[in-house]
């Protein structure tokens, strides 16, 4: 796979979408960032009611977001998101050339 897009959903209480955003963008972000193969990765807030919200990936290739999938940086996302009880859907794409 080439060119590989993540919409990553996340669904929770009152405040606990933007908690979890902000912290993530306080930080690991930027750690995020920095791994070999992110194009993008970028946390929206739901405009309508702030319960909800969208990150959007964009990786080089499956190499890189197995990288990132094994790397330091999720494995702190995931402990992050736990405080935050959030529900999340993941929808993976590939360009199609």
């Amino acid at each position: 796979m080439a060119n590989i897009i993540i919409h990553c959903y996340y669904a929770g209480k009152a405040g606990a979408v933007k908690g979890f955003f902000d912290e993530m963008q306080a930080g690991l972000q930027k750690d995020v960032y920095a791994e070999d193969g992110c194009v993008q990765y970028d946390y929206y807030l739901s405009a309508k009611d702030g319960s909800s919200g969208v990150l959007l990936e964009k990786w080089r290739d499956a190499a890189a977001l197995d990288a990132h999938q094994k790397g330091e940086p999720m494995a702190k996302l995931l402990k992050v998101k736990e405080k935050y009880a959030l529900e999340t859907r993941v929808e993976i794409y590939e360009l199609k050339e």
